[in-house]
């Protein structure tokens, strides 16, 4: 097979970059402390020590950052969250903010670096979980996967949720059983907080676990948010639905799941306790997907939107090659509602289907406050409904930005398997295609990058 890649400059000559219409006075947001982190450099004999730049931070604010109890800077550090030093062994670093030239004496942010710390990375240590046997006596291990960060015990600071595979994941156009899917909270230190086992009736593979971390409720405290079933066991060991329950496929195409009760679940970020749980919507075994052995209906996508313009929503999505939906949901901390279902098997909806892409974009496109969902050649409005569709259907890459700075407009850039439409950037207010690449090929994978910092490029 002949690879080719085609690189186009989008000439600009002005600064102003493109940006949503949020107002960030009345936004929902995560309240983070300031994330000092030290790291050994990787030739060993310095330090880096990074920061985190707060909304709440005014753009005179500077910073000082003292080691062991002395400062290291000899004039505050303005412009800039970052600071290199010799390594002088093990110490603890602060970080503290300067106001109008004064210092606040307040510590922002410690972080103590140990003498054996390695050099190049920090080292998080994992409790690697114990494999198993599948029904038909093959052996699996786990493996540390996707992961996802969220501060959930309220300290400011981010833990990591980690996602562990089995051996045998399959994609979802594989048959063969897998083992349970696995998720571990862990604190920077390696410190567990807690595991959830999703069970036998949630399948493992590359398509089929999307979990969003993030502080839903606005209590300081991140939640985790993903599809269960009967038998998934949470962070203080509770079964949900019917332990006993299989519904995994034991004859012909072994270990799929074709049927059976799917639930979505608000566990406890801080302890991993099921705090709610509600049917899935929509169910794998309504209408049509595209084919009858779980290919199709198993391909999921999922994220966060502020739909509307002020809190966090949890968009689960289903299927992009035939049928599409996608559900957005709200917790207030007691209650999972459903805010919308978006559904292209819908009366009047059918050239909605197959548009997705395997990823998705989440941006206000249109200037109204509000996000909006661009999955792949379509585009879903915050209120649910469809916003605007190009009908170039399934591509695998995707990116969304603002590619012309002296625009205020957002952008996608997008290819195409349809061996037609080749590669396109559109408006992403509109999907009105600013210019096009057509191809007779399945365009696989495309990419936006700033390679010329005085040229926007595409490839």
């Amino acid at each position: 097979m002949k690879h080719t890649i085609l690189i186009l400059l989008l000439l600009t000559s002005h600064l102003l970059m493109a940006q949503p219409r949020y107002n960030l006075t009345g936004l929902q947001r995560e309240q983070l402390g300031r994330g000092v982190v030290v790291c050994r450099t990787a030739e060993g004999d310095s330090v880096s020590i990074s920061w985190r730049y707060l909304d709440s931070d005014n753009l005179t604010t500077a910073f000082n950052v003292y080691r062991d109890g002395k400062k290291v800077n000899k004039t505050p550090i303005a412009g800039a969250t970052y600071l290199k030093q010799p390594y002088e062994g093990g110490a603890t670093y602060e970080v503290r903010t300067v106001e109008k030239g004064k210092e606040t004496h307040r510590t922002d942010g410690r972080y103590t670096l140990k003498a054996d710390a390695p050099k190049g990375y920090l080292s998080i240590p994992l409790d690697i979980p114990e494999g198993g046997t599948t029904p038909d006596g093959r052996r699996y291990g786990y493996s540390a996967n996707d992961a996802s960060v969220g501060d959930v015990d309220g300290d400011g600071e981010y833990e990591i949720i980690l996602k562990w595979d089995p051996s045998n994941s399959h994609d979802n156009a594989h048959d063969g059983y897998t083992g349970n899917v696995l998720f571990d909270c862990y604190k920077l230190d390696g410190a567990r907080l807690w595991q959830i086992d999703l069970g036998r009736n949630i399948r493992s593979g590359a398509h089929y676990t999307q979990f969003m971390v993030y502080d839903l409720d606005g209590d300081g405290k991140a939640e985790v948010v993903m599809k269960t079933s009967d038998g998934t066991m949470d962070g203080k060991g509770r079964v949900i639905g019917d332990a006993e329950a299989d519904y995994r496929t034991h004859t012909g195409r072994l270990g799929r799941i074709l049927s059976g009760n799917e639930y979505l679940t608000v566990f406890s970020g801080q302890t991993g306790e099921n705090l709610c749980t509600v049917d899935y919507v929509p169910a794998l075994n309504t209408g049509n997907w595209g084919d009858d052995f779980g290919n199709r209906s198993e391909r999921y996508l999922a994220c966060v939107a502020y739909l509307d313009g002020r809190h966090p929503s949890v968009v689960m999505c289903r299927g992009y090659y035939e049928r599409t939906t996608l559900t957005a949901w709200d917790w207030d901390g007691k209650q999972l509602k459903q805010r919308w279902a978006f559904d292209s098997q819908n009366q009047g909806m059918r050239a909605w289907g197959g548009q997705g892409n395997h990823n998705l974009r989440v941006a206000d496109v249109d200037g109204d406050g509000r996000d909006e969902i661009v999955y792949g050649s379509m585009c879903v409005d915050d209120n649910g409904q469809g916003l605007w569709n190009t009908h170039m259907g399934h591509g695998d890459a995707m990116h969304l930005m603002g590619f012309f700075p002296d625009s205020d407009q957002l952008q996608v850039w997008d290819v195409h398997e349809n061996r037609r439409d080749g590669s396109t950037l559109v408006q992403a207010a509109t999907g009105e295609v600013i210019f096009q690449i057509p191809s007779n090929a399945d365009v696989g994978r495309g990419m936006a990058a700033d390679i010329d910092p005085t040229n926007y490029e595409v490839s």
